[in-house]
């Protein structure tokens, strides 16, 4: 066992994670719905609906492929992320001119667009949703996770990061599940802070753009295969996929979401 996989060993006893569901292999699929992705991004949420999104146009699908709502603002530019941790509070972030827009599940907006720098952070990168109705940002000034609390008082600040950690970050995305911060760096690998911002371990997934976190099992591609790292038992497996071809991959429940280059296919997991 490689000194990497004994850290991370050694990191989720010590965490004590408490198994919430564990990914059942599949042996088969049943094509359920292929959406249209003509170069967007997409995401799920545990309802197992569908959000995709291109420049400024966020429309959500039911995992059948039905159009539900569409929600498109040119006013901040192009949809940077989303986060639909809370499918009844969706996020919305816009990177060129920082913003954040809340919407409800219906994607009309849910209260004020959010300007970090009127919070003193005009160079925001990534922001995602928090425990408590509060939120996460990445400074990408002073280099720092800050969290703000429900109305919007700072609450934790990490530091810089390269000072702390001794290496040069350069993070991709951000996102919080079960009071774990996890801040995705393509070089680095995957690094975990707890709920306070302190920093844990880095798991050491290099070039990585998209990844998910469901129960004790962490999704990611890499080089077009999908991977389940199952976080309680520190053991891995590729993932038999329906097409080599996916670029990008998320699993709700018992189903298996898959991006190509101009669509997005929905199979049920047998």
């Amino acid at each position: 066992m490689s000194s990497n996989w004994k850290s991370i060993c050694m990191f989720f006893s010590v965490l004590g994670l408490i198994c919430i569901c564990a990914f059942k292999m599949p042996s088969s699929y049943k094509l359920v719905s292929k959406i249209p992705l003509d170069g967007g991004s997409f995401t799920t949420d545990n309802l197992q609906d569908v959000y995709v999104y291109e420049g400024s146009t966020l429309k959500k699908f039911s995992s059948t492929g039905t159009l539900l709502y569409t929600h498109s603002d040119k006013t901040y530019g192009d949809i940077s992320a989303v986060d639909v941790y809370d499918p009844m509070k969706v996020m919305l972030f816009y990177k060129d001119f920082p913003q954040i827009v809340y919407l409800d599940n219906t994607l009309s907006q849910n209260g004020n667009t959010i300007n970090p720098a009127d919070m003193g952070y005009p160079l925001t990168q990534l922001a995602c949703i928090s425990h408590d109705n509060g939120l996460w940002i990445y400074d990408g000034q002073v280099l720092q996770l800050v969290r703000f609390d429900v109305n919007l008082n700072t609450f934790q600040k990490t530091g810089n990061l390269n000072q702390l950690l001794g290496i040069t970050v350069n993070p991709v995305s951000l996102t919080e599940y079960n009071s774990y911060l996890y801040l995705n760096d393509t070089v680095q690998g995957i690094l975990i802070f707890d709920s306070f911002g302190t920093y844990y371990k880095t798991l050491p997934f290099t070039n990585v753009k998209h990844f998910e976190v469901r129960g004790d099992d962490l999704f990611y591609m890499q080089h077009h295969k999908l991977h389940a790292f199952h976080m309680k038992t520190i053991t891995e497996d590729i993932i038999a996929q329906p097409d080599s071809m996916a670029t990008q991959a998320r699993v709700e429940k018992n189903l298996l979401y898959e991006k190509y280059r101009d669509t997005l296919r929905v199979y049920d997991i047998k």
